[in-house]
């Protein structure tokens, strides 16, 4: 999972494929997830922008982890 990094302007820098090329954006926090949120989230190959939705949108951003939580039953303690 990751975590959106905003610019100095409270805004998220991104990379939109256009061809071979990229345009650099820079968009609101809640435009970008928008687009993450209604994409798919792929391996990235750029490694300053590591969010990759459907291979043409790329956004700034660090790793968080996710902590998976056990379920406590009858079983489990």
């Amino acid at each position: 999972m990751y975590k959106l990094k905003k610019n100095e302007n409270g805004r998220v820098n991104s990379l939109l494929r256009t061809g071979k090329d990229f345009s650099k954006n820079d968009l609101s926090v809640s435009a970008a997830q928008h687009i993450i949120d209604n994409g798919t989230l792929v391996e990235s190959d750029m490694p300053d922008y590591p969010i990759c939705v459907d291979n043409q949108w790329y956004f700034e951003g660090e790793a968080i982890e996710t902590s998976t939580r056990r379920k406590r039953g009858k079983n489990n303690g």
